[in-house]
């Protein structure tokens, strides 16, 4: 991973995709962001890819490997996101629940998560609707509100996402991001005080 984190400074597309994104570099950093740009014997699948760690209290358990080739990459292809073999879903950014905070956020994929823990939000991140284990919801006990940060797009799938969470989280808390948004594009278009009083933090 630490080759594929030294790449990225100078590596064009992603630099250019991490600030479309509104990613500052010391987000990048801080979550070890990398770049695919000379492939280890296996990776070769995710030349070009952006690296999204998934980092624990103990170190990098996996990571998710990005294409950033296209604005959007869903109209062509279905493998925006790929997964090393054996690597299952998990939650993303777990070491925000070692924060000592009151509350935390939980969000669908690891952009918008990333994008909520630089606005000063905790925030962990669930990558996809179906990716949620019905026994995570242990980790959320204690905390005054989780907040459940939806996407609000054409799918429905965040609002899914945000019953499913919330069903399961008696502190739960649902916010709803304005129709067509997503966390992410909801802080590029209105920053990040914006999100925290979307909060009432």
């Amino acid at each position: 991973m630490e080759r594929y984190a030294a790449a990225l400074p100078s590596n064009d597309a992603a630099v250019s995709y991490l600030t479309k994104r509104g990613l500052s570099e010391g987000s990048a950093q801080s979550f070890k962001l990398g770049v695919v740009a000379g492939p280890f014997p296996g990776h070769e699948q995710y030349l070009g890819r952006l690296v999204i760690p998934y980092q624990t209290l103990g170190g990098i358990c996996g990571a998710a490997f990005r294409c950033i080739t296209h604005e959007d990459c869903k109209p062509i292809h279905n493998d925006k996101y790929l997964w090393p073999s054996g690597f299952g879903r998990r939650m993303f950014n777990t070491p925000a629940l070692d924060i000592d905070s009151p509350y935390i956020a939980i969000c669908e994929g690891e952009i918008d998560t990333m994008t909520a823990a630089q606005a000063g939000i905790p925030a962990v991140g669930i990558p996809g609707v179906k990716a949620w284990q019905d026994f995570w919801a242990r980790c959320f006990r204690g905390y005054d509100t989780v907040f459940v940060l939806a996407d609000h797009d054409d799918s429905g799938e965040g609002q899914a996402m945000a019953h499913r969470v919330g069903s399961a989280i008696s502190s739960a808390r649902t916010v709803l991001m304005p129709e067509g948004h997503d966390v992410n594009s909801y802080v590029l278009e209105h920053g990040q005080e914006a999100l925290r009083s979307r909060l009432g933090l």
